[in-house]
Formats: C-alpha cells, sequence, structure tokens
C-alpha cells in the first residue's frame, strides 16, 4: 500500500501520454466492437470522442495546477483515474470481444456489490 502512496510517473509527459496512448486503445477497441456487431453510429462516435477531449481538458487543467502550485497529487489523480477508467473500457470492450480480461470480472463483481 505504502508503494501506491508513493506512485510517481518516470517522467511527467507520460502524465499526458499514457491516458492518450489508452484512449487511443479504447477508441480502437470500441470501433472494432461496434464494427463486428454492425453498430457503428457517428452520432455515438462524436460523442465518445467529445468525452475523451473532456478527459484530455482535465489533464492539461491538472497539469497547468502542478506548474502554478506545486501540487503534484492532483494532477497524478486525475491522470491515474482516466488511466483507470480507460483500462475498465477495454476490459469491457475486449469482453464483448470474446476476450475475457480478469479485470472485467472484478469490475462486475465490484458493480454487483454496488447495487447491494
Amino acid at each position: 500500500m505504502e508503494q501506491l502512496l508513493n506512485l510517481k510517473f518516470a517522467h511527467d509527459i507520460w502524465v499526458f501520454l499514457l491516458p492518450l496512448a489508452l484512449m487511443v486503445a479504447d477508441i480502437i477497441t470500441g470501433y472494432y466492437n461496434a464494427w463486428k456487431n454492425k453498430q457503428v453510429s457517428s452520432s455515438k462516435m462524436r460523442d465518445g470522442l467529445g468525452k475523451k477531449m473532456a478527459e484530455l481538458v482535465y489533464i492539461v487543467v491538472g497539469m497547468l495546477m502542478s506548474f502554478a502550485f506545486s501540487v503534484k497529487p492532483v494532477e497524478y489523480f486525475i491522470s491515474l483515474y482516466v488511466i483507470y477508467m480507460e483500462i475498465v473500457s477495454i476490459a469491457e470492450n475486449c469482453k464483448k470481444l470474446g476476450i475475457d480480461i480478469p479485470l472485467s470480472e472484478l469490475q462486475d463483481k465490484l458493480k454487483e456489490n454496488k447495487n447491494d
């Protein structure tokens, strides 16, 4: 647990690049899933890309706060939250494609416990 609290990115650029790379992977797996199921929708894609852009804006705001106020934890929290959301979304897309990742099972259990 202590290692998790001392988590640091190898370089400040990864605060932006890692979420961006995961967003690209999420878009690719989501699009492939929609294409495979013949559910490609330009309006859904626009909405999804708009959300991705908003997430990137949040990360940039966190980076600006870090530079302006020397508050790294805010920058890291925003970035790590976006990273978590993207990993969960990629796992869900992969599960729909028939590639079951243990993370998606954990997410399902968390949702069940939340609903109880």
